[in-house]
């Protein structure tokens, strides 16, 4: 009997050492770097490239591999260089700019165009995001310590935190209403870095130590900045009633909660909102079937993902599961 184990065990490891064999001689990744080579010059080693972002999390570098593709001489080029290979707009450095908007200590506040038709009483129509778009970028505030009435824009109209009822919240030791701060996927410690030192994970959330295009995509929020522009009003609108405007939890289940977000991948987010309580995940729950029923604006589709990149923004470069 113990032979056959013994046996099992070595065909099993001979077998996976073959697969890494494999892996290593096929190098699925090379004709990607290739590409890139022949429009820019062949200045780096044809192999894996593993970026160190300079911050530490849980007290270590979390290498990356996206560079492996998508800019693998970045440490030679710099931030700037690699922004421009990166695509038009795209930011070099987390600068003042893009972390007010995209950072955990913003104040978010409406667009005063919006807000010029709301009253200025808290009520449930004033409801709460977790994130204004990026139109509404002047009135957004760097300080989370900046008192609710004093957005840079004296007429934006604060995002308040809603109950599961829809009811403004207050703090009690106040009496005033809470305003929606965002969670944010920039952390504090990578401002005013460039993406050669913070790396593309902060931003693209994707898998940090995948070795091909399939890996490397999943869980991927291809377009974050063109998420924040039309998700937090989507999200508000329809979803922040029951799992909170922060996406604290309430009538449903927590979608900020790290353990979720680290063990359910994007496919199993679209189906939870595309079959909603007519799924085999969640038959009997109050989930609507917003998918089935069209019950999102149109595209249905593309509005599901958004909200599952929505969702996947609240994941932690910070923490583990």
């Amino acid at each position: 009997m113990l032979g056959r184990a013994f046996l099992a065990v070595s065909v099993a490891f001979l077998l996976l050492l073959g697969f890494a064999f494999y892996q290593d001689l096929s190098r699925p990744w090379a004709p990607i770097q290739q590409k890139y080579a022949a429009q820019y010059g062949q200045d780096f080693p044809i192999q894996v490239q593993q970026l160190f972002p300079k911050v530490q999390v849980n007290g270590q570098f979390m290498v990356e591999r996206c560079i492996t593709c998508h800019v693998p001489d970045i440490a030679k080029i710099g931030p700037q260089k690699a922004a421009e290979r990166l695509g038009p707009n795209h930011p070099s450095v987390i600068s003042d700019s893009v972390f007010a908007k995209y950072g955990q200590e913003t104040l978010i506040c409406r667009p005063a165009t919006a807000a010029a038709s709301q009253s200025a009483r808290p009520s449930a129509s004033a409801s709460a995001s977790p994130a204004a778009s990026p139109a509404a970028s002047p009135a957004a505030s760097p300080s989370a310590a900046a008192p609710a009435t004093s957005c840079l824009d004296p007429r934006a109209q604060p995002y308040y935190v809603l109950d599961a009822s829809g009811k403004v919240v207050n703090d009690p030791s106040t009496n005033k209403p809470v305003v929606a701060q965002l969670t944010g996927f920039i952390p504090n410690a990578y401002k005013g870095l460039g993406i050669d030192e913070s790396g593309c994970i902060i931003c693209h959330n994707g898998n940090r130590q995948a070795t091909d295009q399939a890996g490397g995509h999943q869980n991927l929020v291809a377009n974050p900045f063109g998420t924040f522009d039309k998700a937090p009003q989507l999200f508000e609108n329809n979803c922040a009633q029951c799992h909170g405007a922060t996406g604290e939890g309430g009538k449903g289940p927590p979608l900020n909660d790290q353990n979720r977000l680290g063990f359910f991948n994007d496919d199993y987010y679209y189906r939870c909102i595309y079959l909603g309580n007519t799924g085999e995940e969640h038959k009997g729950t109050i989930m609507p079937a917003w998918g089935v029923n069209q019950l999102l604006p149109k595209p249905v589709n593309d509005n599901i993902n958004l909200l599952v990149h929505w969702i996947r923004m609240w994941q932690q470069y910070t923490s583990r599961p």
